[in-house]
């Protein structure tokens, strides 16, 4: 455009680093307001642009600070950067953010955990769409669980992380585990496994729903109860049925549950999305049986890691967890023991399905290629509202 002023942009990474250190950054989504509904950087102030019109819906004057920069958002950066140029012309400091949100689909909080002195436990944040991952190990021998489709972060994890180093200063990727299969992003358990030549381990009832999780030819199918060492640790393997029948959970060292999708810190897995609505209230049934019997069994004093987290405020550089005991007082859900009001609630409170679950699931299951990866942009949908 002949003209036109130039504003600069920034990197997704940059505008984290400036959230995680100002409360009051000014981050304006010009996207429509079904799009910015659905799924937006928090604290995100909505103000349409118009890029067949070169206008706003409204003035930005009467909605944005005149002494900050501001930062456009839309889509992939180019809607935003028409937008910044309108703003930098009525006089505001304006950026547009490098590959709008499909660049803050790839950005990550990895926070450390001291779960043991000598065990190498990190929560992996996606924060676009609350995604949360893990890497562990101890004495050379590693683990990733649950990882999302951008790898580069579970990789600089092992290579940069020196107590995961064995005497040689050598760490083997042992396994590469999936908690279930899942319908609200895609997973890279299949890629990372080949890869690094690690088992892809997945529960054994995940059998019944395909011969080629992930498009994997040999995954390891677990049992309840089996073991899987890694170092001088053990991680046990729990069944744990309900939002998907093929669901486990991984105790680490009798210290912490990383649970998937069927026990989140502030709700529980949605039993809808591998049956449908007709299986939902059985798949309820067997979720209350495994979250009354098993997972709150353990000691209330067992952390609980979950692979998304949802309405709760989540602050910069500490993980995503609550006891059991800390479960048990404050989870709307658990609070509910009869059988029949947990169900009853569960079924009144799904909510709309994770966008584009349905491609979503069939790629995770190996039946569908992935021809898009940007099919899993906007908000995880698989906790119960």
């Amino acid at each position: 455009m002949s003209g036109a002023t130039i504003v600069g942009q920034i990197s997704p990474e940059v505008l984290k680093g400036r959230l995680e250190t100002d409360d009051d950054v000014p981050v304006v989504d010009v996207r429509g307001t079904e799009s910015y509904e659905g799924w937006h950087i928090p604290g995100a102030v909505n103000l349409t642009y118009s890029k067949d019109r070169d206008e706003f819906e409204s003035d930005p004057g009467e909605r944005l600070p005149d002494d900050k920069q501001v930062v456009a958002v839309c889509a992939h950066g180019n809607t935003s950067r028409r937008a910044a140029q309108r703003l930098a012309e009525q006089g505001f400091d304006a950026v547009t953010l490098e590959d709008g949100m499909l660049g803050w689909s790839k950005v990550f909080d990895v926070v450390d955990i001291g779960l043991a002195d000598d065990l190498v436990f990190k929560q992996v944040k996606r924060l676009s769409n609350g995604c949360l991952s893990y890497v562990l190990g101890h004495d050379g021998e590693a683990m990733i669980v649950d990882p999302v489709q951008y790898t580069d972060v579970y990789e600089r994890n092992l290579q940069a992380d020196e107590r995961l180093f064995d005497d040689d200063d050598q760490v083997d990727l042992k396994y590469v585990a999936i908690t279930h299969i899942h319908a609200d992003h895609i997973s890279a358990g299949s890629d990372l496994a080949e890869k690094y030549d690690a088992e892809l381990v997945v529960g054994s009832a995940a059998s019944e729903r395909t011969d080629q999780p992930e498009g994997h030819g040999d995954p390891l199918y677990v049992e309840d109860g089996e073991i899987l060492s890694l170092g001088d640790y053990d991680v046990e393997v729990m069944h744990t049925p309900g939002h998907t029948m093929e669901s486990i959970t991984f105790d680490v060292a009798g210290d912490a549950l990383l649970t998937g999708d069927t026990q989140f810190v502030d709700s529980v897995g949605r039993p809808d999305l591998e049956h449908g609505d007709d299986g939902a209230p059985e798949h309820a049934e067997v979720l209350y049986d495994t979250i009354f019997n098993t997972i709150l069994e353990r000691s209330d004093d067992t952390f609980v890691f979950p692979a998304h987290w949802g309405s709760e405020e989540v602050e910069p550089g500490k993980p995503v967890s609550a006891t059991i005991g800390e479960i048990k007082q404050t989870n709307d859900a658990v609070q509910l023991e009869e059988k029949d009001a947990f169900v009853e609630y569960i079924l009144d409170r799904l909510g709309s399905k994770p966008a584009n679950h349905d491609k979503i699931i069939a790629i995770n299951e190996g039946k569908r290629e992935l021809c898009d990866p940007e099919i899993e942009l906007g908000p995880n949908k698989c906790a119960v509202e």
